[in-house]
């Protein structure tokens, strides 16, 4: 029997009685002395027994610090004293012949009890070495609140580092919506066959994703309704004690499912109508807009400080402002302040107002203090100086430091495509990145959500025309395809502005067409298409190379249009094969006008 003393820097002790000739000590749960402390490794040492010599020898390039010197390994002897990290073990030698064993008779009249009985209470630590987090989790739903979902989720990180976590709800055809998570990529998928098991008392599920397996815990409520799941990932990382800490987090989490204040009813409701709202105002079934509205649901109610990224044009303030206005920030202040083109004295003078500096307290000015209780939305964060950016990463973790209230201020700042590649260029101040790496949304561009342009035009068309006070009556199939074929450089932006163009030139109760569009520049069809007025200033350059492919994409397209799309009589009117009119289709990116035939025979 081999006797250890583990003292921290509190003054607490525990007292270890191990029987296995070699002991193990470090941070892992694996161990037979577990020691959570920072600077302690995995497996810091480890001792071992021949006979009655003890020998320890520490991990690849770790040390100890035995009896004041720093040492890789050596001999041991009862009352050695070994420190590491922030705790020291000390080395009681084995059960026989220590003095500590040996039993006291009690004095006559004594009521003391014999030295041998107190050595028998034994101290041992978690044998899953989560007690710490399991306290944190009761703490957390002690007084449930809205950012409870991320703070559990943030306690789960501590204990298990390796992992990614996320609270989701089960939505139809086995999507699922994200109330709080740190993932990367595609959530699991939920069958309802999945549902239906998890449902039976004691189970937990592993869901294949990609490449790997995802462990997926029910959330049960005392009336015995599934209304969540926690999953985590990569299995490998989590081990029985890591399943053990994730069924121990949704117990919790579903006793206190229905306390957890939401404006607007009990936990799921309120994502419920956000959910409907994105889908309503975020329009797209492509892959990238799934991700952009799962990402905002998950910001509208976890309260942590958002990052918007994207293009220039692709809409990154106006997605901002629509997510300031959903989940806990519904009803509330939202304020925007562009600092671009001013120096720090002029942001900070938006910013913090004639205070001058940042403040928490009921006294801010400025920006800050028309947001306080809302939303404060930062437009090209990117564009400010790393001073003043570091300034306000300070103020922002000051912030998080402090319990959430109604006086919260939920920060949103956008910035470029690519947040770690203007880190690298100096552009973004580390600090800032890590106080948003995680919650960051990436808005697509149009290319990459080319399927769903059709439901955009519809969409911006309604809206468009109700802010015009026009009632259309909807958009010719030819000025469709036209749009559709259109690249757009300018993203979103000029997407929103070819609709209003085409709007206001088209009369009350028509349809729109792209000839309506009279005033303002011509619409470009594609990639390198010119209109027969923007060729003028083409034709007067002597460069071959720049004037023939202009000027022979516009006879294409023209005999394209005139043909109704047939390729072959095409061929034969510009004199050239099909195979090279077929090739030059695909590098002019010219309309397909078979819908014209299709078209002309309907009618």
């Amino acid at each position: 029997m081999v006797m250890l003393a583990l003292e921290t820097e509190n003054g607490a002790m525990l007292t270890y009685r191990l029987s296995s000739s070699h002991i193990t000590v470090g941070s892992s749960s694996k161990n037979d002395v577990v020691v959570r402390s920072p600077g302690v490794a995995e497996r810091h040492l480890v001792i071992h027994r021949n006979g009655d010599v003890f020998t320890f020898v520490t991990g690849d390039r770790l040390t100890v610090v035995l009896n004041g010197e720093r040492r890789a390994r050596g001999l041991l002897n009862p009352g050695d004293k070994i420190r590491f990290g922030g705790v020291t073990l000390v080395f009681r030698g084995s059960g026989q012949g220590v003095e500590a064993d040996k039993p006291e008779v009690p004095r006559k009249g004594s009521t003391a009890r014999p030295r041998e009985a107190v050595e028998q209470t034994v101290f041992l630590p978690d044998p899953t070495g989560f007690a710490v987090a399991r306290n944190k989790f009761s703490e957390i739903l002690a007084t449930p609140r809205r950012d409870c979902f991320q703070r559990l989720i943030g306690a789960v990180q501590d204990a298990l580092p390796d992992v990614e976590v996320a609270v989701l709800v089960p939505g139809g055809d086995g999507d699922a919506v994200a109330l709080a998570s740190v993932w990367a990529g595609n959530l699991p998928r939920l069958a309802p066959s999945v549902l239906g098991e998890l449902r039976a008392p004691g189970r937990y599920a592993q869901v294949p994703y990609g490449a790997g397996v995802a462990a997926v815990v029910p959330v049960v409520t005392p009336a015995k309704d599934l209304v969540a799941v926690v999953a985590a990932r990569p299995i490998g990382s989590l081990g029985s004690e890591g399943v053990g800490l994730l069924c121990e987090a949704a117990r919790l989490l579903g006793m206190r499912w229905r306390d957890i204040g939401r404006e607007g009813g009990s936990v799921g409701s309120g994502e419920k109508e956000a959910g409907q709202r994105l889908e309503a105002q975020v329009l797209g079934s492509s892959q990238a807009v799934q991700v952009l509205r799962a990402g905002m649901l998950g910001a509208a109610f976890g309260g942590d400080p958002v990052l918007i990224c994207g293009g220039e044009g692709t809409g990154r303030t106006e997605t901002a402002r629509f997510l300031a206005t959903i989940g806990t920030m519904q009803g509330r202040p939202v304020v925007v302040v562009d600092g671009q083109g001013l120096d720090d004295a002029g942001v900070r003078n938006l910013l913090f107002g004639t205070v001058g500096h940042p403040t928490l307290t009921g006294s801010a000015e400025g920006a800050l203090g028309k947001a306080r209780g809302g939303a404060l939305i930062l437009r090209n964060v990117d564009r400010l100086s790393l001073a003043l950016q570091a300034e306000l990463a300070g103020l922002i973790s000051a912030q998080q430091r402090v319990p959430a209230d109604g006086e919260s201020l939920l920060w949103v700042v956008t910035c470029g495509e690519d947040p770690l590649a203007l880190v690298q260029q100096g552009m973004l101040a580390s600090t800032l990145f890590m106080l948003f790496s995680r919650r960051m949304l990436r808005v697509p561009r149009l290319a990459e959500r080319r399927e769903d342009l059709p439901l955009l035009i519809a969409g911006l068309l309604r809206q468009v025309s109700g802010e015009q006070g026009k009632s259309l009556r909807g958009i010719t199939l030819e000025c469709l395809n036209t749009l559709l074929a259109h690249s757009f450089p300018g993203e979103m932006a000029e997407l929103v502005g070819e609709i209003n163009r085409l709007v206001t030139a088209t009369p009350d109760r028509e349809m729109v067409r792209c000839e309506n569009l009279t005033s303002g520049r011509p619409l470009v069809d594609g990639k390198g298409g010119d209109t027969v007025a923007g060729l003028s200033d083409v034709l007067a350059s002597d460069s071959l190379k720049e004037v023939v492919p202009r000027v022979e994409r516009m006879i294409i397209d023209r005999v394209m249009r005139r043909l109704k799309g047939n390729q072959s009589k095409s061929a034969r009117t510009l004199g050239i094969s099909r195979g090279a009119l077929i090739a030059k289709l695909k590098d002019y990116e010219v309309p397909d006008y078979r819908f014209l035939r299709r078209r002309a025979a309907k009618n």
